[in-house]
């Protein structure tokens, strides 16, 4: 019988010809090897039946939560179609330019980046926020706005704990990924993205479900600092390989959001499959002079007599967000108190017919 050192020896080499032979994998391989990744093994969903308390609570200790129903079915339906609608008219100019000149309020804001002049890559493309519309119509402004009148608005403030919250648009991206085969890898935002802003809120506007839509996955509970992370901001297979019993690749469901800590290493998911994701990254935080370099563009939301609105928006006269601005206000005041068909109208509309009442 081997000694207990010679056991523990050869239990590191068993461990190490695994994590060999694992290198190189794609995620594809890694949840049909690994099922139990898919589980939620460290009970992060919450509802509308927890507290704020308590879902911050976890997020303070796991650094990430999944918030189960938050979006109603018919707004992440409207917000995907007119995300598609923008995607499918990249590189079409004519229609673009066409677009935006018909529409008087936005016709100063910025149009898509040059890089996109051709139309999508093969992987699809990014995007500021106030880029992205169809028509008048934002997938962010509908998205934002729902967000803010939702049970998850508390929880939010909760966690920022502040109830006067700024969206910092410059850091925010709206995203379309064809789903490709990936490699695993990990990265943090404080590395990849920035090392101030706390949180992020990941938002697909459909079902992302493992193995046929790219999606995201997490290892909890988080660290407390940055790790290691090579030139690409990519901390490594090992960590992932080495972690697995933390890692959780979960099932987004229509409706569904993210918040995950600028420490939590987390990682996109790619299977190969070619479907199509279309997602929002807001990045928020409780109104500090320390982060006000961040806040153009942005929008500011507190309470007043109880009830989250916007009290102040920001943006430059250099930065073409000012039309998004308007409606983002506009729609996140109208999502509490206005008529329900005010919602249906392109936001450029509902911006001129508020301003002759």
């Amino acid at each position: 019988m081997p000694s207990t050192a010679h056991a523990i020896m050869l239990d590191g080499v068993r461990k190490r010809k695994v994590r060999n032979s694992m290198r190189n994998l794609n995620f594809r391989q890694l949840v049909a090897q690994h099922p139990e990744i898919l589980t939620d093994r460290h009970k992060l969903s919450f509802s509308n039946k927890n507290s704020p308390g308590e879902t911050a609570s976890a997020l303070a200790g796991a650094g990430m939560v999944m918030l189960r129903g938050v979006f109603p079915p018919e707004r992440l339906k409207e917000s995907c179609e007119t995300f598609r609608r923008f995607t499918s008219a990249l590189g079409k100019k004519d229609r673009e330019s066409d677009a935006r000149r018909n529409d008087n309020v936005l016709g100063l804001d910025d149009g898509p980046n040059s890089e996109w002049d051709n139309g999508e890559s093969e992987s699809g493309s990014w995007h500021p926020p106030w880029v992205v519309q169809h028509l008048g119509h934002f997938p962010t402004v509908i998205i934002l706005a729902e967000l803010i009148k939702s049970w998850a608005w508390p929880v939010i403030e909760r966690i920022c704990d502040s109830t006067d919250i700024v969206v910092m648009f410059g850091l925010c991206l709206a995203r379309h990924r064809i789903d490709e085969e990936l490699f695993i890898g990990v990265h943090q935002d404080v590395t990849a993205v920035n090392p101030e802003i706390p949180l992020s809120i990941w938002i697909p506007l459909d079902e992302a479900a493992p193995g046929r839509h790219s999606g995201l996955g997490f290892i909890a509970p988080a660290p407390d600092h940055a790790l290691p992370a090579g030139a690409n901001n990519d901390v490594g297979q090992d960590y992932l390989l080495n972690n697995l019993g933390k890692a959780w690749v979960p099932h987004y469901h229509a409706g569904d959001l993210t918040i995950h800590s600028k420490f939590s290493p987390h990682f996109t998911t790619g299977y190969g499959t070619q479907s199509d994701r279309y997602s929002l990254e807001i990045r928020l935080w409780a109104r500090t002079d320390e982060l006000s370099k961040y806040c153009d563009p942005s929008i500011r939301i507190s309470r007043r007599n109880g009830v989250p609105v916007v009290v102040e928006t920001k943006c430059s006269p250099g930065v073409g967000a000012h039309g998004f601005l308007a409606c983002a206000a506009l729609h996140a005041m109208q999502a509490a108190s206005s008529p329900s068909e005010w919602h249906r109208a392109p936001l450029s509309r509902a911006v001129m017919e508020r301003s002759e009442q």
